[in-house]
């Protein structure tokens, strides 16, 4: 199966995707890099984690001026139990995306009983480093009584 793609000059290039690649003639696909695959970030991240990020990725959308969704991302409750069954291990696991950098909530949904939005960060570039830091504000809100204690 072959996909025009435009290339950074606009020309029009030619695209080979494998059968078991997609079953769409379109070939829609999520991006993720090689570089974040070998980051210490993407490597501490258990194997159901990258799952979800790579879900979240799958979400992510490019429009035709430029622009994009990337701090537009939802997961609502029913899709979330869809996906993990257990919303307590779901946001354990977002909380982990947001702890190593690869997402921030851009905003809790907890006072409007909404689903909370999130956005795509690159701080997992910087993670592991003496300086990493994950600001306050990108850190899902948890009100006090469902807090973890130490």
């Amino acid at each position: 199966m072959q996909v025009l793609v435009g290339d950074s000059m606009g020309r029009k290039r030619q695209v080979t995707h494998y059968d078991f690649e997609s079953k769409t003639e379109r070939g829609a696909f999520t991006k993720i890099c090689n570089d974040m695959q070998e980051s210490k970030a993407w490597k501490e991240l258990k194997l159901r984690q990258q799952g979800l990020y790579l879900y979240l990725k799958s979400k992510f959308k490019k429009y035709s001026n430029q622009d994009t969704n990337q701090n537009d991302i939802s997961i609502p409750k029913k899709e979330a139990l869809t996906l993990y069954g257990d919303l307590r291990t779901f946001r354990d696991d977002i909380d982990e995306l947001i702890d190593k950098g690869f997402i921030k909530q851009v905003v809790s949904g907890f006072n409007t009983r909404t689903a909370n939005i999130y956005g795509f960060s690159n701080l997992w570039k910087d993670y592991g480093k003496d300086d990493f830091e994950i600001p306050k504000n990108d850190i899902r809100y948890i009100p006090i009584i469902y807090r973890k204690k130490k």
